[in-house]
């Protein structure tokens, strides 16, 4: 390998190292800018929200709708059904019959348990 060989490699290999931590600089450079314009971003979308805040208020309220009427009281602590059984005779298997008792349980909003599903 002659010196003039020898230096024809270094040079490109000096000079791919270059284009190599350029294009990595380069890169972060591009991501601080992008990090960074958050706050812009941040801070437009926050006045954005304000003016149409104002824009909601300053427009007139429709008229309001008749009230309707109060739904009844729901019962605190156990509901009616707290002492008594129910049997669904063969009819619906036991996980079933626990999921339609807890669904019943939650929407009449009293404290129910279901202590045991015994196979007919």
């Amino acid at each position: 390998m002659t010196l003039l060989a020898a230096t024809t490699n270094l040079a490109e290999a000096f000079q791919n190292t270059i284009v190599g931590l350029g294009t990595v600089f380069l890169v972060l450079a591009f991501l601080i800018l992008v990090i960074s314009s958050f706050k812009l971003v941040n801070q437009w979308d926050a006045n954005r929200q304000a003016k149409n805040a104002k824009e909601t208020k300053a427009a007139p309220a429709p008229a309001a709708a008749p009230a309707a009427a109060p739904a009844p009281a729901v019962p605190a602590g156990p509901g009616r059904m707290s002492t008594g059984s129910v049997n669904f005779a063969d009819e619906v298997e036991g996980p079933v019959a626990a999921v339609i008792l807890a669904a019943v349980a939650e929407e009449l909003g009293g404290d129910f348990r279901v202590t045991s599903i015994k196979k007919a």
